[in-house]
């Protein structure tokens, strides 16, 4: 029993938080592959802040459209900290939990948080992992 405490005590000071000194390479956009991947629905949402934004159709699976927002360089929407945290896709929303295409999850090294902690379970991610979920819950 006290093994279970401290493993959940272990667990609650590893969990995934950005650490405060990051430097946002997450926001931050060279090559194609790496830039988000936005349904259709928040392609919308995001035009809505009337920043001229580019999206590149991406694909389609179970009827829901995919497109690939084209960022050059900064995200539009990050002045120092996300600008638009509470809206933001769940692409940005589950990072640094990514997934690959053929459904596999895998953390990315643009991460500081990963890249100073190592690969962790899915369980150190528990916001992250619900943005995930609910991603997977409309394309599979």
């Amino acid at each position: 029993m006290e093994k279970a405490y401290s493993e959940i005590f272990e667990l609650s000071l590893m969990v995934f938080t950005c650490p405060v000194t990051c430097p946002a390479e997450c926001c931050k956009f060279e090559r194609e592959e790496d830039m988000p991947v936005v349904l259709e629905e928040e392609v919308a949402r995001l035009r809505e802040n009337g920043v001229e934004l580019i999206f590149k159709p991406y694909a389609e699976r179970r009827g829901v459209k995919l497109y690939r927002w084209i960022i050059e360089g900064w995200c539009p929407f990050y002045k120092g900290r996300c600008t638009i945290h509470q809206k933001k896709p769940l692409a940005c929303k589950m990072f640094p939990l990514a997934l690959g295409h053929g459904g596999e999850v895998y953390l990315s090294e643009k991460c500081l948080w990963v890249q100073l902690n190592g690969p962790k379970p899915l369980d150190y991610f528990p916001h992250e992992k619900r943005a995930l979920e609910k991603l997977a819950s409309k394309l599979w």
